[in-house]
């Protein structure tokens, strides 16, 4: 039998034990009866308030805000009727990427989103309002389970884990490191009351967004990304460091008008990350136009998962128009022939952007020399190439990092040492 239950079976022993040794004072001297009675009324007041049912499990409840919203309803620059098309457009292929719908259909995805009482990861903090979403044909199903009290984990989880069914398609931001952990560790104090938590499989978007936008934002967060890159905002929002405080208020007195903000707060979340996923995916299935750099970050990804003949046609795009990540994307395409055993088209990169760009990267000087060295036996031309990377490297004038260019400076003069040896051998 779990603690709760048989905390509750003594709560009852006890109540029962008073009842019989004071039968007609019992209401007068149980104050915390009547205070129970009073809290459930106004928990009650405040699930009216908020639009809310009240599901009872067992001695507990939680409070259930549900809503279904049109297909033609707009999230930002979207209508939540995109998502369909999006998902369709992924079965074309492209199944190893960490975005990718490949064998699913939309109302397969659930969107997914907590708030707590504390950005902590121990024992001690709570979820205390799930958001969830889920696409049909007949619109988007959006519930948001609310717990009234510390006392009522297992009816808030029962009711969301019977709700879900299954959990293998979550849409998160930062899920993976923060919402499903503490689901997780919540959920082991109820265990024995409700359902298992079922298999578990995860789009984490801020990670793709990192990837694609870090270097642009001060702060890749879920509200930064709305702004700048949805072009979406909000209307009075709760600061997120101010929900707990309001959450406990609200402990003490139950009034809907403490969290309704939070309510409201957690829905826009929960409709932000659908248009997210929808607009991420567009961009990295070409479905809409990309700016230089995001171009650039999608074609290191594609490299990443092994998808490099999409990578490449990125990056020779880039390589060949104006771009600013023009020379990056060509440094990237020689390392890519070089891996491949191109060794020609390999070394021309290299060399266009040593001529052409007067790149000041030593780095480039020594694959151009290892390449010259041990694919064309070309030791005269390593040797200048090997040289101007030793200059660059003399040039640095930093003594924080002396020990580490002493190391590559030894490298190199071992590296001349050894081209001079073969050159020796090549005219005696």
């Amino acid at each position: 039998m779990s603690l709760s239950k048989k905390l509750q079976m003594y709560k009852k022993q006890l109540h029962e034990q008073n009842r019989l040794s004071h039968p007609k004072k019992v209401q007068a001297e149980n104050p915390h009866s009547s205070l129970e009675s009073e809290q459930i009324s106004e928990i009650s007041q405040a699930a009216k308030d908020l639009g809310a049912t009240i599901k009872r499990f067992e001695d507990q409840m939680v409070l259930v805000h549900s809503e279904r919203l049109s297909l033609d309803t707009k999230i930002g620059p979207y209508a939540l009727r995109d998502l369909e098309p999006l998902l369709e457009c992924w079965q074309s292929g492209y199944t190893q990427h960490p975005l990718s719908g490949y064998g699913l259909h939309a109302d397969d995805l659930l969107f997914f989103d907590t708030e707590t009482t504390g950005l902590g990861s121990g024992a001690g903090q709570m979820i205390f309002l799930i958001g969830l979403a889920r696409w049909s044909s007949e619109g988007l199903m959006l519930n948001q389970y609310f717990l009234p009290g510390p006392g009522h984990e297992a009816a808030f989880y029962n009711a969301f884990l019977n709700d879900c069914h299954s959990l293998k398609n979550l849409v998160t931001f930062n899920g993976k490191a923060f919402d499903w952990p503490r689901v997780k560790t919540r959920h082991q104090f109820v265990r024995d009351q409700v359902p298992k938590l079922p298999s578990f499989g995860h789009f984490d978007l801020l990670h793709a967004s990192r990837r694609l936008w870090k270097n642009r934002l001060d702060r890749v967060g879920l509200q930064t990304v709305e702004s700048a890159i949805l072009s979406m905002g909000r209307k009075q929002d709760v600061p997120g460091k101010m929900a707990p405080f309001l959450y406990f208020q609200f402990l003490k007195h139950p009034d809907a008008q403490l969290v309704k903000g939070i309510i409201e707060h957690n829905r826009e979340d929960v409709l932000s990350l659908i248009s997210l996923y929808i607009h991420l995916s567009n961009k990295i299935l070409g479905r809409i136009d990309s700016d230089s750099e995001e171009s650039y970050e999608i074609a290191r990804w594609d490299k990443q998962i092994g998808n490099t003949e999409h990578a490449k046609e990125i990056w020779k795009s880039l390589a060949n128009g104006d771009s600013s990540f023009g020379l990056q994307a060509k440094r990237q395409l020689a390392i890519l022939y070089k891996r491949e055993g191109a060794y020609r088209t390999s070394l021309d990169l290299f060399e266009s952007i040593i001529h052409d760009h007067g790149n000041e990267d030593r780095s480039l000087y020594i694959e151009a020399a290892k390449l010259l060295e041990h694919q064309f036996k070309n030791y005269d031309q390593a040797i200048v190439y090997t040289k101007q990377a030793l200059r660059l490297l003399d040039s640095i004038k930093t003594e924080d990092e002396q020990e580490r260019i002493f190391e590559i400076k030894s490298s190199y003069l071992k590296r001349l040492n050894r081209l001079d040896q073969k050159r020796l051998g090549k005219y005696s």
